[in-house]
């Protein structure tokens, strides 16, 4: 929780385009307090990215946690998706806006057939329900230009850009 509000304190410093990204367990959602954090924020340039190393027993819940936040524009994704058993029950139960394939999907998915193809299905599961992908973890030209071929437009990684510190506007 700290964590996220030191965060939130830089939201102004971001160019008014662009969103914050916020990483929550499902026990940190289903407590209640991101709702009352977030209160004073726009939500519309926030993301919550759940993280898929919990079991979740009250998907219901989590999903109703989240449901007041989205109306008013969060935008959720679920992150690591293929690191874990629970990111695809993750992906069926809330709905993400977006969901982030966990770098050992995309690691050397020039060179793994069956990575290429599960990456493939997720492609084909994100058209029918209106979620987005994006490629985490790319660092070779080879991984970026397959994952475009397979139709994978939004990647991130030491490839496309390290992490650093705020442009200035």
């Amino acid at each position: 929780m700290a964590a996220i509000e030191l965060a939130l304190t830089s939201l102004s410093d971001i160019p008014a385009a662009a969103y914050l990204s916020l990483n929550a367990s499902p026990a940190t959602i289903l407590s209640g307090r991101l709702d009352d954090m977030f209160e004073s924020y726009p939500l519309d340039r926030l993301m919550l990215e759940v993280t898929e190393h919990d079991v979740v027993d009250d998907y219901a819940g989590l999903f109703d946690s989240l449901a007041s936040m989205r109306a008013r524009g969060l935008r959720l994704a679920i992150d690591d998706a293929g690191a874990g058993y629970a990111s695809f029950r993750h992906i069926l139960r809330l709905a993400p806006d977006v969901i982030k394939l966990d770098r050992s999907l995309t690691h050397e998915i020039d060179r793994r057939d069956e990575s290429r193809a599960l990456a493939a299905a997720l492609i084909g599961f994100a058209s029918k329900t209106g979620s987005r992908l994006v490629a985490e973890g790319v660092e070779t030209q080879e991984e970026l230009a397959t994952l475009r071929e397979i139709g994978i437009c939004k990647a991130q990684g030491y490839l496309l850009g390290r992490p650093g510190a705020l442009p200035a506007e």
